[in-house]
């Protein structure tokens, strides 16, 4: 079977930043709520936990793409960014569980640690998100 054309992939990979967008929004308003105590530790944990959920399944529906060589290293850093976002909503998952224990010290730790993951995985999505954007309009 045949891989997928450049023009395929890049689509689905727009497809993919779009969605990712939707789930950085949704974390991003779980932090802003968690930094002001605007939110149950019990309910913010069930959400995060929604949010790593659906990351992973998107992680491997866009992993199992198999598109032109020339796009390859395209999907390895559309992977490693979503990677930095798993693991801001994973860190940000063991705040809320050191929170619920009263280790707020330790808890306030994985916050900064976790918001600062999300900024490093912003900056890398607004890279290849013009990338793709880029990419697209070449065609």
């Amino acid at each position: 079977m045949f891989g997928m054309s450049k023009k395929q992939f890049l689509k689905k990979s727009k497809n993919y930043l779009k969605d990712l967008g939707i789930e950085l929004l949704l974390i991003r308003e779980l932090y802003t709520q968690e930094t002001k105590e605007n939110i149950d530790l019990e309910e913010a944990y069930h959400k995060l936990e929604k949010v790593r959920k659906q990351l992973e399944n998107m992680f491997f529906k866009f992993e199992r793409l198999n598109p032109p060589s020339k796009c390859k290293q395209l999907q390895i850093n559309l992977l490693s960014v979503t990677t930095t976002l798993q693991e801001s909503v994973v860190t940000n998952s063991e705040h809320v569980n050191l929170a619920k224990n009263g280790l707020n010290d330790d808890a306030s730790v994985k916050l900064k640690t976790s918001i600062d993951e999300l900024e490093k995985f912003r900056k890398d999505f607004m890279k290849l998100s013009q990338e793709v954007d880029y990419y697209l309009k070449q065609l």
